[in-house]
C-alpha cells in the first residue's frame, strides 16, 4: 500500500481520502443486515443507474481503474475519485508462481494455509541474507518457522504465541530440533515484554545476532506492536509481517476510538478536519478494510440476485422490528429454492421469529410490523430492494481497496515518522505477495533498517 500517483505529500493523500470517505460513509456505516438505511441514503442517480444497470457491468464496475462504457457523468466522477485515491500498483497480480498443493512434515493443510507459509517464508529467505536469528511473532502451530528452517538449518528461531496449547503442540512437533524454540508470551510493545523476548533470545544465542521480525498472521494490534519491537530492539534489523484482522482493533477505555488507528500524524490531521470523524473511521470502516476484494466479486445474474434478496430480506426484517424487538430466522422445514419466495408479509412471518430483546422470548408479529412492511414495499418492491442491495455490495468492493490503502499506509507514514525521531534511517514498503483470491489480506510489510 503505497501514496497514489498524483498526491506529492500525505497530508494531501490523507486529506483527498478522508474527505471523499467522510461523503461516501453511507456505503458502510451501517451492517449488511441492516442495509435499508443505507439505500434510504443512496442518491437517486446511483438508484437509477444501478436499477438499469446490466449483469456484465455490475461485474465490471468494482474495477475502477479500468473504463466502464455508458455511465452517467456523476457516476463516472464517483468512479474516478475511487481511482485517483487507490494506488495501481495495490490492484495489480502478486507477482510468483499460482498457489499449488504441496507437504509439508504430514502436516494437514488448506491450500490457502500452504500457499501463505510457502510464499512467505521464500520471501523472507531471499530479502534477509545476513539474518540469522529469526522471532515469528504468533507463531501458531510453527508452520512458517519450520518452513524457515527448511530453508537454511543456521537460522535460529524464536517462535513467540499467546495461546498456551499452541506453544505445546509447536513444541512436540519440533522435538528433534534444537534451532527452534517456542515460548507462551502475549506480545505488546512496552518494557517488560521486551525485556521477555529478550531473555528467551539471549537463551537461543540472538542477543547481538542480525535478527528478523516476522509474522504470518499479525492481527489487529499485533502488527504495530511488532513495528514498535523492530524500532526499538537493536538487533533487529528487519521486519516482515502480513497485517490481518484490522476489525479486531482495540478500542481506548472510553470507547470512543482506537488505540492503534489514525496512527500517522498525516491521517490524524486529516481527521480532525471533518465533522464528526467516528461516524466514518469506526468498526464497520475497520470491517470493509479486511472484506474480501473484489477479484472475487464476479457472478453471474442469478447469483448477484440471490445474495441482494437474501441481504435485503434481513435488512427489511430488522426494520420491521421495535427497539425492544429483534428476529432470527425460522429453522428451514425446506430448503429455499427462489430469492423472489419472499416478497410478501406472509412470508416474513413464514422465515422469521419475532423476539423479545429484554425476554428473549418469541413474539407474535402484529399489525403494525405489517404497516411497515407495505410501506417499505411501496419503496422497494417488484424486486428494486433486492437490487440495491446488491449494489450497495458493489460500492463496497469498489471501494475497498481504497479504505484498507488508507489503514495500512497510517502504519507505513507512522513507522516513518517514529524512526525520523530516533533519527533512525529505514527503508519501508508494502509488497503484494499472496493470490488475493486465495488470501485477501496479501500485502507484507517489509522495513529495514539501514
Amino acid at each position: 500500500m503505497s501514496l497514489p500517483r498524483g498526491f506529492a505529500t500525505d497530508a494531501a493523500y490523507f486529506g483527498a481520502a478522508v474527505d471523499f470517505l467522510h461523503r461516501y460513509a453511507w456505503i458502510y456505516r451501517e451492517a449488511n443486515t441492516s442495509c435499508l438505511k443505507s439505500l434510504d441514503e443512496m442518491p437517486g442517480y446511483m438508484k437509477d443507474y444501478f436499477l438499469e444497470l446490466s449483469n456484465e457491468q455490475l461485474n465490471r464496475f468494482p474495477f475502477v481503474h479500468e473504463a466502464l462504457e455508458d455511465c452517467p457523468e456523476e457516476v463516472l466522477r464517483f468512479r474516478q475519485e475511487i481511482a485517483n485515491l487507490t494506488p495501481t500498483q495495490a490492484a495489480a497480480s502478486a507477482a510468483g508462481e499460482s498457489p499449488r498443493k504441496s507437504k509439508r512434515n504430514n502436516c494437514k493443510m488448506s491450500i490457502k494455509k500452504l500457499h501463505e507459509i510457502d510464499k512467505l517464508a521464500s520471501h523472507i529467505h531471499g530479502h534477509c541474507p545476513d539474518t540469522r536469528g529469526i522471532i515469528d511473532l504468533g507463531s501458531g502451530l510453527g508452520y512458517l518457522s519450520e518452513a524457515l528452517l527448511q530453508l537454511s538449518d543456521n537460522y535460529l528461531i524464536l517462535g513467540l504465541e499467546a495461546e498456551e496449547q499452541r506453544v505445546q503442540t509447536a513444541r512436540e512437533r519440533t522435538t528433534n530440533s534444537n534451532s527452534i524454540s517456542y515460548e507462551q508470551l502475549l506480545i505488546t510493545a512496552d518494557a517488560s515484554c521486551r525485556a521477555r523476548i529478550q531473555e528467551h533470545a539471549a537463551a537461543l544465542g540472538l542477543e547481538r545476532a542480525p535478527t528478523a521480525i516476522v509474522g504470518l498472521h499479525a492481527c489487529a494490534d499485533l502488527s504495530i506492536s511488532a513495528m514498535l519491537l523492530f524500532l526499538r530492539m537493536p538487533q533487529v534489523r528487519c521486519l516482515h509481517i502480513m497485517p490481518c484482522c484490522y476489525h479486531k482493533l482495540a478500542l481506548t477505555e472510553d470507547g470512543d476510538s482506537f488505540v492503534n488507528f489514525p496512527l500517522s500524524r498525516a491521517l490524524r490531521e486529516a481527521m480532525s478536519a471533518v465533522a464528526a470523524p467516528a461516524r466514518c473511521f469506526h468498526r464497520p470502516f475497520l470491517r470493509l478494510a479486511c472484506q474480501q476484494t473484489k477479484s472475487r466479486w464476479q457472478s453471474d445474474a442469478r447469483t448477484h440476485m440471490a445474495h441482494g434478496s437474501q441481504m435485503f430480506q434481513r435488512s427489511v426484517a430488522a426494520a420491521l422490528c421495535d427497539e425492544d424487538e429483534s428476529t432470527r430466522v425460522r429453522r428451514q422445514e425446506r430448503p429455499q429454492t427462489d430469492y423472489q419466495d419472499l416478497q410478501t408479509f406472509a412470508s416474513i412471518q413464514q422465515k422469521y421469529q419475532l423476539h423479545s430483546c429484554q425476554t428473549g422470548l418469541g413474539l407474535d408479529w402484529r399489525p403494525e410490523h405489517e404497516r411497515r412492511f407495505e410501506a417499505i414495499s411501496q419503496v422497494y418492491g417488484n424486486g428494486r430492494g433486492a437490487r440495491l442491495a446488491e449494489a450497495l455490495t458493489c460500492l463496497q468492493a469498489s471501494i475497498q481497496l481504497l479504505c484498507e490503502n488508507v489503514l495500512l499506509y497510517d502504519r507505513l507514514c507512522y513507522l516513518q515518522e517514529l524512526a525520523a525521531v530516533q533519527q533512525l534511517g529505514l527503508t519501508v514498503r508494502y509488497e503484494k505477495l499472496f493470490d488475493e483470491k486465495l488470501s485477501p489480506r496479501c500485502h507484507v510489510l517489509i522495513a529495514q533498517k539501514l
